[in-house]
This record gives structure tokens, sequence and C-alpha cells, in this order.
């Protein structure tokens, strides 16, 4: 096989090699039985034992408690962006808008909802390149919703806000580190960038949420539907679900959500330290170096002709995927779960090798 390059995109993104190598083994042969775990029916009794496990190991990472249900959901995070405020959206809501996604987030429930979808804070004005402040919520309002750590401006929530019913779209950070749980109404994340392949999505649902929803709601887009069908309403993405199983218990033998934050910290120490020590040449999209994203470093060069150069001199030593968002443009680098530290340190000390030669 060829040599494996050090993927950073966005997402779908880089996932373990033993991850991999464990869910290509069992794509060709499940347990011996002489086929697939993609070939397995999801009534059978071996997609279910799967689905209890990995429910049960999602539950022991996350430390999830039993008022809140797992399911294993399709269409992405954005679908839930309509699909949240049709179930839950019993009187306004509040949103925060701190970059590209928290934005379309709004913008899809406004579509629906109109003025009952208010945005209390943000922070487009000054390009995203902060968390916005101050954000004072009503508590009295169906839900709080917030992007927990926007992929494309690079920064994040370092705690997340209190509300009654906090909803947060964790897509670019679930498991990167512990998260509360037991605090947040709903969770949900597509699993494309820390988890696994696209096409699943894991959602966290707080259960007494259930009695909000309307009956006018389909019965396909209804979370309690879902949770009472244990995400089996109709066929789930089973061979996506059994790659997160196989995500799961890598991140344990890690050592957990703890080690997993120390080691992402670490990654992103390096490169951030290859930025600040730069005198200028580098120059990160984050005005708050507090709020800085730990999965998604984002930083501009002082022109694009030296972007494209970097690019594809990173390129040429195995670094892939560095290019940022075209709204944005620079570089990101998505250092998710997957990314090891080696990864890092090749792209820190790329960075100061290139800032050395061309300034």
């Amino acid at each position: 096989m060829k040599k494996r390059v050090f993927n950073f995109a966005a997402g779908p993104a880089t996932l373990p090699h033993e991850v991999l190598e464990a869910s290509a083994a069992a794509l060709l042969d499940y347990q011996g039985k002489g086929y697939g775990i993609a070939e397995c029916s999801h009534r059978g009794k071996e997609f279910d034992a799967v689905l209890d496990e990995t429910i049960a190991r999602c539950r022991s990472l996350l430390a999830i408690p039993d008022t809140h249900d797992v399911l294993f959901l399709q269409g992405g995070a954005t679908q839930q962006f309509a699909v949240i405020p049709m179930n839950f959206l019993s009187r306004p809501a509040d949103y925060v808008v701190s970059g590209e996604w928290s934005k379309k987030a709004a913008d899809v429930a406004r579509g629906l909802a109109g003025e009952k979808i208010r945005v209390i804070a943000s922070s487009e004005a000054s390009g995203f390149d902060r968390l916005p402040a101050p954000i004072k919520a009503d508590p009295g309002a169906a839900y709080l919703h917030i992007c927990s750590n926007e992929t494309v401006h690079g920064n994040r929530f370092v705690e997340w806000p209190t509300h009654p019913t906090l909803v947060v779209d964790a897509s670019s950070e679930i498991m990167s580190r512990p998260h509360p749980v037991a605090r947040t109404g709903i969770i949900y994340a597509g699993a494309q960038k820390n988890l696994g392949p696209a096409g699943v999505v894991l959602m966290i649902v707080r259960k007494d949420l259930y009695d909000r929803i309307p009956k006018s709601v389909p019965k396909i887009l209804s979370y309690k539907a879902h949770a009472e069908a244990k995400s089996c309403l109709n066929t789930p993405p089973t061979f996506g679900i059994y790659v997160l199983l196989e995500t799961f218990r890598w991140i344990e033998r890690q050592g957990g959500l703890d080690a997993m934050a120390k080691r992402n910290a670490e990654k992103a120490k390096a490169i951030y330290d290859a930025i600040d020590e730069s005198g200028g040449f580098y120059r990160g999209t984050v005005a708050d170096p507090a709020v800085r994203s730990h999965m998604n470093v984002t930083f501009k060069l002082p022109s694009e002709e030296l972007t494209e150069k970097f690019l594809k001199e990173a390129s040429a030593q195995a670094m892939v995927a560095l290019k940022g968002y075209r709204t944005v443009g620079g570089v990101r680098a998505s250092i998710y779960n997957g990314m090891p530290l080696d990864g890092c340190t090749l792209l820190a000390s790329h960075m100061r090798e290139f800032a050395r030669q061309n300034r």
C-alpha cells in the first residue's frame, strides 16, 4: 500500500489507521460469517449487537445520563438545522452566530419560523474573528442554539453556555474532549470529522423534550419516533455506525476523552506556536487566542502567491487538504482526533522553514 499522507481535510477527514484496518476487515468478513458487516440486515441479531455496543460505548465515553437518548441518524448536521426547530420550536428560540455553520443554522430556522428565531449575538461584523459577546439568552426561550466549534473560522466555545435547553452543533469537536452532556438539551454532530465516515449523525436528545414535538411532524422527522425504534425506523447507515463503534473502541484505548483533550491541545499548540513565533508572517484568523479552535487551525500568509506556494510545498511533503475555506482563504489545518501529533509537528516545521525562506 502506498504510504499514507497527512490529510488535514475538514471533513470527510482522516481516520485512525487502526479504525480503518478493523473496519475494512469487517467489511469483507464479519466475525467469520462469510459476509461483511455492510451486508447484515439492520433487523438481524448481528447488527443489533453492533448497535447495542455502539450506544453503550458512546454513553460511557461521554458520560451520557439516562435522561438522554443516543440516536444515529442520516441527513447530516445540516438537515438537523431544519428538523430541530420542526420538533422543538414551541416558542421563540435564541441563536448565537459565531461562524459559517451557526449562521446557516439560524438562516434555515428563520426560513421555517420567521421572527420566532432570534439571533441574540453575532460576530459576523468582525468576520467571525472572535466569539460574540455578550450572550444574554432568554431562559424562557424554546432553546439556545450554538455551534461549539466553527470549522471555517477556527473559533470555539471553551465553555459551553448555560441554558435550560441548550442545543449544540458539536460536529467538528465531538469527542475531542469531555462535554457537559448532562446539562444540554440536544447535542448533534455529523460523524465525518471526529467519529467516522460521512452519512451518520450522532444525536443526543434529552427525553423530556419529546413532549414538545407537534403531531404534525412526519414520523421520519420525529426524534421521538427514531428513539422508540432505536435508530431503526428506516434502514440506518449500518456500515457507518460500525465504523463509529471501531472509533469508540480506539478512543477508549487512547485513554478516553481526557486523554484526547490533552493530545489535541498538544497538537494545536505545535501549530499555533509556529504562527505566534513567525513575527507576523502568519496571521491567525481568530483575534482572541483564548478561543482558538483545537480542531481547525486557520491562518493567512502575506499574499495569495505565497499561500499557493506554501500549499504546493506542503503537498510535496505529504501534507494535503490545507487550503482554507472558499469564503476565508488562507490555510486551514483540521487536526481532529485521527490526526497524529507527527502530522502537526511536520506542518509546524514546514511553516517555520517556509517563513525563513520567503520573508
